[in-house]
């Protein structure tokens, strides 16, 4: 991935959290981020996610649609905790 695209990525995933992320939980290999109850939100999650998954194949990435809720999870396998604490300082600095 060239400079460019990678500075397009963070722009996305920053740009997501404000306007469409109430909370955000992260441990050792999985990120959760519970999505406002707008469509949009559903919506961008599902295709910056399914983007994500496509770039980066070690991510498992989910949508769990609770009956009060709904998040974005991404998780990494053992070993592989220094990526998702990297990706996660990208999404809240």
């Amino acid at each position: 991935m060239d400079a460019g695209s990678l500075a397009e990525r963070r722009e996305e995933w920053r740009a997501l959290e404000p306007s469409s992320v109430v909370a955000i939980h992260a441990d050792g290999r999985c990120v959760r981020m519970v999505l406002d109850d707008s469509p949009a939100a559903l919506v961008a999650a599902a295709s910056l996610g399914q983007r994500e998954k496509r770039r980066c194949a070690f991510f498992d990435v989910a949508i769990d649609l609770g009956t009060d809720s709904r998040t974005l999870s991404l998780r990494v396998r053992h070993g592989a905790e220094e990526t998702l604490a990297a990706f996660v300082a990208l999404l809240t600095t």
